[in-house]
């Protein structure tokens, strides 16, 4: 049995939500939660299905958002120490 992605599953979970949230737009009774609803969820669906289709298939946000944190800070610290070398 194939292991199961978790950004794939929240993301599933969310675009469900988002379509459950639009649903209930239809309802007069419920004030602003369904706006609430298709919004959060919209976003997270967004953002972990971005993370699924980038081959991060384990992370989560956070992890994620330190990785591209990292890689930037080497790549400005190389760019600099590639400078001072030319002078």
């Amino acid at each position: 049995m194939m292991k199961s992605s978790r950004n794939k599953k929240v993301a599933i979970i969310s675009a469900i939500l988002f379509f459950i949230g639009l649903a209930l737009f239809n309802l007069s009774g419920l004030g602003i939660v369904p706006i609430f609803i298709v919004v959060i969820s919209f976003f997270t669906s967004l953002i972990h299905g971005w993370l699924y289709l980038s081959g991060q298939k384990e992370t989560d946000v956070f992890t994620a958002y330190q990785n591209g944190a990292k890689t930037k800070a080497k790549a400005l610290h190389s760019g600099l120490q590639d400078g001072k070398k030319n002078k």
